[in-house]
């Protein structure tokens, strides 16, 4: 499994910086030399390309592994838009070879290893792929991917079942409904909707002064904020879990746009938050901790009763509120959703259907 770590770079000197910067205007150059050779040429293939043109990128003096990488990033680039051309406003620099040395990361670079030092930050074991240093806003960043050896998945008979959606983000429960935990989404939503109408209100602008870059901007600020909730929410889930040992089943999210029959608001409200990443933060957290999770049929987990086993529309009273026709067993719609997940999960693993850490029922 391979996991990046996000190192944040203390400035370097004057030497080191200037040295840094241009080895990423070279780079960017060469870049731009592939993609002019990749428009003329009329073709991505890297062997043909590199074989009738690598001569002409001897004159950046670059180290073979960065003139490699610039060829990759002009295919990558190539493939959005052939009439693509490399401006990254920030530095970008690929290296190998990388050693940690205390809180110094230390990065070949044009047959030189420099060293720059990190803000401290625990670096698992592990074998140190190829990484990235940027400078993005005035800060330097390194984006240093590791190959680590997982933990043995464990699968507990306790299910934890988690429900997403609108109202709470997350709802934690067991199939008994002891076990219940909400993540509330009121201040997130709030937020949502100032982003949005940042946007609204920039729309009608566009072609007047840097909209675009305005909205650009927010966008990416949006990004940034929904990721960041999300980590945060994945790494309290997992760790719960682990705490009272059971195994994570959530939804199966295929489709699941295409199933909601909502108004347009609450429609927008949906597409507008990443369930899905949520649901991947969470996998990838519990396989580094070492716990089984499995995603189960979401059909009528809204609906069904986890006392009695009814499943009727008219058990879903609104939003909230859920009381069975039947037995007359009544509770928060949420936490109905997460016990009917557990149970489904709990169903599954009887079943011997579930295996490792996969995802599909």
């Amino acid at each position: 499994m391979i996991i990046v770590r996000k190192l944040k770079l203390y400035s370097p000197n004057k030497t080191k910086e200037k040295r840094l910067i241009e080895i990423a205007r070279k780079s960017n150059l060469c870049i731009n030399y592939w993609l002019d050779r990749i428009r003329e040429k009329g073709s991505r293939n890297i062997k043909r390309l590199y074989s009738e043109f690598h001569k002409g990128e001897e004159r950046f003096a670059l180290t073979s592994e960065i003139k490699a990488s610039c060829l990759w990033k002009a295919v990558s680039i190539s493939r959005k838009s052939i009439k693509s051309v490399c401006r990254e406003n920030f530095i970008v620099i690929k290296g190998r070879n990388i050693k940690i040395d205390k809180n110094n990361i230390g990065v070949s670079l044009g047959g030189e290893r420099t060293w720059i030092p990190f803000k401290s930050q625990a670096i698992p074991p592990g074998k140190m792929g190829e990484c990235i240093i940027k400078k993005t806003r005035g800060e330097w960043y390194c984006y240093l991917p590791i190959k680590i050896q997982e933990p043995k998945i464990k699968t507990y008979k306790n299910v934890l079942g988690v429900d997403v959606g609108l109202a709470k983000i997350a709802t934690l429960s067991d199939k008994k409904g002891k076990h219940t935990k909400f993540y509330r989404g009121e201040s997130l939503r709030k937020k949502r909707q100032h982003y949005y109408n940042l946007r609204k209100k920039a729309q009608p602008k566009i072609g007047i002064g840097n909209v675009y870059k305005f909205l650009k901007k927010i966008s990416k600020k949006e990004t940034n904020w929904m990721r960041d909730c999300n980590h945060k929410i994945s790494r309290n889930i997992v760790n719960y879990a682990k705490s009272k040992k059971m195994t994570i089943s959530v939804e199966n999210l295929a489709g699941i746009r295409d199933r909601i029959k909502a108004t347009r608001k609450v429609r927008r409200m949906l597409h507008s938050w990443s369930f899905r990443q949520l649901i991947n933060f969470i996998e990838y957290k519990a396989r580094l901790e070492g716990i089984a999770m499995l995603a189960v049929d979401p059909r009528e987990t809204s609906r069904r009763c986890p006392k009695c086993g009814h499943t009727s529309m008219g058990n879903r009273l609104s939003q909230s509120r859920f009381k069975c026709n039947k037995c007359g067993y009544e509770s928060n719609a949420d936490r109905i959703g997460a016990m009917n997940i557990a149970i489904k999960g709990t169903e599954l693993l009887a079943s011997h259907k579930f295996t490792g850490n996969s995802l599909t029922p």
